[in-house]
């Protein structure tokens, strides 16, 4: 009678924090993948991907570089509300944005445009990943890897008999636990 009780007990508390675990998990588990390919070089960035355009730029009267014509420069390419500053050189001139860079060669014409694309809801994720939030987030996150350790606790007990704990949950177990240990041996 007592075994009944736990057991059921030990599935209604899993049951329940699986639900409240469930959205961070997600979350979590989206940020992860794509932290994990930022790391290995797929992404430059894992916040924002970059997007790159060419374009013809009318060249300055009388070759004069000044605010003037880097303002007709953002406004041939519709981005004055981004501008931040530019410096000229022999033969070029570079315009700084909030989110990129124009680069214009003053001998023929010819720009190329760099801007930052954020990458929405990941740049998110991300925030929470990395707890950049602190304060109450931490708090937050603190319960939330608890709730995933009882998690992890009460679903060994979900099942009985042959696919519970003692039998091919056992091994699934230590499979779980030694496949971590050996990435440690392998890469240390």
């Amino acid at each position: 009678m007592q075994t009944k009780t736990l057991r059921r007990w030990n599935n209604i508390l899993h049951r329940d924090i699986g639900y409240l675990c469930f959205g961070m998990t997600i979350i979590y588990a989206i940020s992860g993948i794509v932290l994990n390919h930022f790391k290995s070089g797929d992404f430059l960035h894992p916040d924002y991907s970059k997007s790159y355009s060419e374009h013809t730029i009318a060249l300055p009267k009388d070759n004069k570089v000044d605010q003037t014509y880097v303002f007709s420069v953002l406004d041939q390419l519709s981005d004055r509300g981004h501008y931040k500053s530019y410096i000229t050189g022999e033969g070029y001139l570079q315009i700084f944005l909030n989110n990129g860079f124009i680069y214009v060669d003053l001998t023929n014409g010819q720009a190329q445009m760099e801007k930052k694309v954020t990458r929405y809801l990941i740049k998110e994720f991300n925030l929470l990943h990395y707890n950049n939030l602190k304060r109450v987030y931490t708090w937050f996150s603190d319960l939330y890897a608890v709730g995933l350790i009882i998690l992890a606790i009460t679903g060994l007990f979900v099942l009985r008999g042959k696919n519970g704990f003692i039998g091919r949950g056992a091994w699934l177990t230590a499979v779980g636990i030694l496949l971590p240990a050996l990435f440690l041996l392998f890469y240390m």
